[in-house]
């Protein structure tokens, strides 16, 4: 599979219909760490060399009404630290969580090049996300339970 079908795929999977996701192309780069693997949006500009999977949902305030007594965000936490190991085991995988303490946001977010992301996604991301995301689900408290694919890249 060539990065520019992985791309496809990945924007495909993303919600993107098959017109937006045929205008991706691929090419490689160099860089000091070597041959990288870059993805442009058709002419939009937008290129990128990194995926990301997230895995959110909203977890309820505690008896403060805020995030530094909530049981919910406090097993949210808990479930990450389970997983984090499996999840930082994934090719070239690096993490991040991001929690708001205003709109109750629970996040997660898996990046990876487009090469280790592409053969991740071809998985459907499992095992860990249909666990990950079973296990979330089942946390009294937590609502809109989602996934999405996104780009990112530091820029």
């Amino acid at each position: 599979t060539t990065t520019q079908e992985m791309a496809k795929v990945l924007l495909v999977l993303a919600g993107l219909g098959a017109a937006e996701a045929l205008a991706m192309t691929g090419r490689p780069a160099s860089s000091r760490a070597g041959t990288v693997r870059i993805a442009d949006i058709g002419d939009t500009g937008v290129s990128f060399q990194n995926v990301a999977r997230e895995w959110r949902c909203k977890y309820s305030p505690g008896p403060s009404g805020g995030p530094g007594d909530s049981e919910s965000l406090k097993a949210c936490q808990a479930l990450l630290a389970e997983y984090l190991p499996k999840i930082k085991a994934l090719p070239a995988a690096k993490v991040t969580r991001q929690v708001c303490g205003g709109c109750m946001d629970f996040k997660v977010s898996i990046t990876q090049p487009l090469d280790e992301h592409g053969a991740w996604a071809g998985a459907e991301y499992n095992p860990l996300e249909s666990e990950f995301m079973a296990k979330l689900k089942a946390i009294e408290g937590t609502s809109m339970h989602e996934t999405q694919e996104i780009t990112f890249e530091a820029l």
